[in-house]
């Protein structure tokens, strides 16, 4: 569907915030430490103690690496912590955003399981906005415009967070929202694989192309 055909409110006014732009006029802007806490990680020290570590424990330890192969929610991770170990860091449960501010910085997720974050995470207590939408809003980047500095890399933390600005809709335009993008990213997704699995096999015709015909299987002249 083009812009053009696509339907817009009656009325925008300018949002004053470079990411969102101009926004439906009904709609507010507020900074994420308006509508939330936001707060960081712990780990227990050193991190790399035995002690700290069970494969039946409770809680999952949440490393950089497991968003990193993670989408939309996280539902594993590759270890769990032990009792002592969830105790000296910040217990998170199924349903709560995080968003990583250290190595792939900036990267939101939606936890499934029970799970412990370090330092390396923020999260968003009495959070007043529905999770889904936040990850939306996060997953582009884009609000993450403005905090660094040019050339160097993008450094956050709880205050920098906190005075990220986003949109806030009603909670019926909320769900829509989340209904729509979950529909139409799917079919996005759906046509990315698609178009993948073609490239992965015209990239396979051509290597089996050159091979037939440098090794004589093909006569060229």
């Amino acid at each position: 569907m083009s812009k053009a055909a696509m339907k817009r409110y009656d009325a925008y006014k300018v949002s004053g915030v470079e990411w969102i732009g101009e926004v439906s006029e009904h709609w507010e802007i507020k900074r994420l430490k308006d509508i939330t806490l936001v707060k960081r990680g712990a780990s227990p020290r050193p991190i790399d103690d035995p002690i700290y570590f069970d494969e039946e424990g409770e809680f999952s330890w949440v490393r950089i690496a497991d968003l990193s192969v993670s989408e939309r929610y996280l539902l594993c991770t590759k270890e769990k912590l032990s009792a002592l170990g969830a105790s000296l860091s910040v217990k998170r449960y199924s349903g709560d955003f995080i968003l990583s501010i250290a190595g792939t910085v900036g990267k939101p997720i939606i936890t499934k399981i029970k799970c412990c974050i370090h330092d390396g995470f923020v999260w968003f207590p009495n959070l007043k906005v529905n999770p889904e939408f936040l990850y939306y809003c996060f997953s582009t980047g884009l609000p993450y415009q403005g905090l660094g500095k040019l050339g160097t890399q993008l450094n956050l933390n709880t205050e920098t967070v906190g005075l990220i600005s986003v949109p806030i809709p009603s909670d019926e335009e909320i769900n829509n929202i989340i209904c729509h993008l979950d529909t139409k990213t799917a079919h996005i997704d759906h046509i990315i694989e698609t178009i993948n699995t073609q490239i992965d096999k015209l990239k396979e015709l051509r290597k089996t192309l050159i091979n037939d015909v440098v090794t004589g299987k093909i006569k060229v002249a």
